[in-house]
């Protein structure tokens, strides 16, 4: 598979052969792929967290919990995240909970109060209960105790998330490329058969995954669009290959 990926990257040519092997190896490379993509994020939110967890729990205010419930402080104290606009507010005081739209406003994450924390999705806001059993006072000392085991979970988190985050990816990734082949395709008097169209744009996520794994140690202006304009261009060239074929 390994080499299937890089001479997808480096021949256009290569995907004329490509597109008539049969489909499961299509939809193994689209495998090959998911698996890759969950390594490559968990290196990278590993290497995300040790670089940020320490300043993160190093702005952390004292907070303070009796059995599962914030009792400080008593004015709304934020945390924010780094190298985001992001942050998480501790309110023991406050008396109502902000809206949904107010949270998101203010670009906050989570807000704590009483034994709640309030997340905001979409319009709504989502509440989960606080443990019971928790009884924390958030003092550098404490908190320096806690920072590998708050590491392992966090990643344990991440890692969990990055599943439904990196099939989301290859669909979007698959989606975007079946259109451009369909278009393509058009344009030039249906070559390809439908079978072939699908097993194209499932080779196609070599360059556009690829991509994306530049983008997160790269800083790529406009990433939805760099992705479709790379898109395109190996459509075209591959079309073109097409033609040249023809003569």
């Amino acid at each position: 598979m390994l080499f299937v990926h890089l001479k997808t990257l480096t021949s256009f040519q290569f995907y004329l052969r490509l597109v008539q092997m049969p489909g499961r190896y299509a939809a193994a490379f689209a495998g090959y792929l998911f698996v890759l993509s969950i390594i490559v994020l968990f290196f990278f939110t590993g290497s995300v967290l040790k670089e940020n967890l320490p300043i993160f729990l190093k702005n952390f205010p004292q907070v303070t919990f009796e059995k599962g419930v914030l009792t400080a402080p008593q004015q709304a104290v934020s945390v924010p995240i780094p190298q985001t606009d992001y942050q998480i507010v501790f309110d023991a005081g406050a008396q109502v909970p902000p809206t949904a739209q107010e949270l998101v406003q203010n670009n906050t994450l989570a807000w704590v109060h009483n034994n709640l924390l309030y997340v905001p999705s979409g319009d709504q806001l989502q509440i989960q209960e606080l443990p019971d059993k928790l009884n924390f006072t958030s003092t550098p000392q404490v908190l320096q105790e806690y920072l590998p085991t708050l590491q392992s979970s966090l990643r344990a988190a991440l890692f969990i998330l990055s599943l439904f985050f990196v099939a989301l990816l290859l669909i979007y990734e698959f989606g975007l490329a079946l259109c451009m082949v369909l278009i393509f395709n058009i344009l030039h008097g249906a070559f390809f058969t439908k079978p072939m169209m699908v097993r194209l744009a499932l080779f196609l996520l070599g360059p556009l995954t690829t991509l994306f794994w530049l983008r997160l140690w790269l800083n790529i202006p406009l990433f939805a669009l760099a992705q479709t304009v790379l898109c395109i261009i190996y459509v075209q060239q591959i079309f073109r290959c097409i033609g040249e074929d023809r003569l």
